[in-house]
């Protein structure tokens, strides 16, 4: 199967970024469970869409929509059809009509401004935060409290040959060829247990499941340390986070309005899932 890289490294580093860990309420974070899946919270999701990133370098607005899919199941309860013209649509408007990639960072101010087009609905997110993929709990928030997390990794062959080969993605000491960058979205994470009755056996079952080139794909947290350039925590609609909440809200519009000059959008039209945070 061809696979296709579409992720512009190194990423780009700007100062007035919102940091994850400013906004968060160490105090009023809840516990996290041992392990927890966002699809298996809203009910089940039926996605093995490659977007066209058996084409294109699309891999970046692939993860946009692997997110949205997940978002709009909760709201409606049916999952909502994505077509690959309106991934690559939206992905040839930001890199201008060329098969380049995108720098992740750039494709994330594209989100919060002006959103993605499916089925005649724009569909945008209130804020992103920038997460520290070496801090494991963060990382396990954003899935837990706000339904996942893009993040952008370095692709190397003994990568691409472990997913083909249906392989979790774990170091082996050979790398292989450099090959691109890659944008994808991870859902899930779970903390291996020695009676644990599903484990791979061979693998450390310490890790997280991404969304990536149509599959599911598992990553050990050794691999994912290697590996891992950036990631973003998503709050989707400011009014889920009001009142005594982990997420401070007034903390984050001050940021908003100091990086964009006036008040910002107000995020998506529909809810974001309150499965994933507490009462």
């Amino acid at each position: 199967m061809e696979l296709k890289l579409g992720l512009n490294l190194p990423p780009i580093i700007d100062s007035r970024t919102i940091l994850l860990k400013a906004i968060l309420i160490p105090e009023k974070l809840p516990d996290l469970p041992v392990s927890f899946d966002v699809d298996e919270s809203v009910g089940g999701i039926q996605d093995n869409f490659m977007f066209n990133n058996s084409i294109y370098g699309d891999c970046v607005i692939a993860q946009q929509a692997h997110f949205i899919l997940r978002l709009e199941k909760y709201e409606q309860g049916v999952q909502i059809p994505i077509v690959d013209k309106e991934v690559t649509d939206e992905y040839f408007r930001q890199s201008g009509g060329a098969d380049t990639g995108l720098y992740m960072l750039n494709a994330m101010k594209e989100w919060r401004k002006h959103g993605i087009l499916i089925g005649g609905k724009v569909y945008n997110i209130y804020a992103f935060a920038k997460a520290e993929p070496l801090d494991h709990t963060q990382v396990k928030y954003c899935i837990y409290l706000l339904g996942g997390l893009p993040f952008g990794m370095q692709v190397y062959q003994t990568d691409m040959d472990q997913f083909n080969a249906g392989e979790p993605w774990h170091l082996t000491g050979v790398n292989g060829a450099f090959r691109g960058g890659h944008g994808v979205y991870g859902f899930s994470y779970k903390t291996q247990h020695n009676d644990c009755p599903h484990c791979l056996t061979g693998w450390n079952e310490d890790g997280l499941t991404c969304m990536t080139w149509g599959k599911k794909q598992f990553i050990e947290w050794e691999f994912w340390d290697a590996r891992v350039s950036e990631a973003y925590g998503i709050v989707d609609n400011r009014d889920n986070w009001l009142g005594d909440s982990p997420v401070d809200v007034e903390k984050l519009d001050a940021y908003l309005k100091e990086i964009t000059g006036n008040n910002p959008n107000p995020g998506c039209s529909f809810p974001w899932p309150r499965l994933f945070r507490p009462a």
